[in-house]
């Protein structure tokens, strides 16, 4: 019981920091592009002509975020339709979250103009 105790609050830890560090980076590189961009107005350089307002994306975030939860739904679900040791059953989870992230980045990235 205390190793499972241990576990659990180790996963928690990564957890939070991944999410912290996920946060600081979405916001450094936010900063970075709105100083760019000031930059470039402070220049006189039309920034409309440079393709800087955002106009590449192809999905709006939810479309990702759907995906994700999907995706660990579905581990959940094999989860609680087989009996699978404790340990494993936090690793399957994790597989397909893992597995649904990396089909929302192919399907929503957006494609390359020819």
């Amino acid at each position: 019981m205390q190793n499972q105790d241990t576990f659990l609050i180790a996963l928690l830890s990564l957890a939070l920091i991944a999410i912290v560090g996920l946060f600081l980076a979405w916001f450094f590189i936010r900063r970075a592009r709105f100083k760019e961009k000031i930059l470039l107005i402070e220049k006189g350089i039309d920034i409309k002509d440079l393709n800087l307002m955002g106009d590449n994306k192809s999905y709006s975030p939810w479309f990702r975020i759907g995906i994700i939860i999907t995706g660990t739904a579905l581990g959940a679900l094999l989860v609680a339709m087989t009996n699978f040791n404790p340990g494993v059953q936090e690793a399957v989870i994790v597989l397909f979250t893992g597995i649904s992230v990396i089909l929302a980045y192919f399907i929503d990235s957006p494609k390359a103009q020819k």
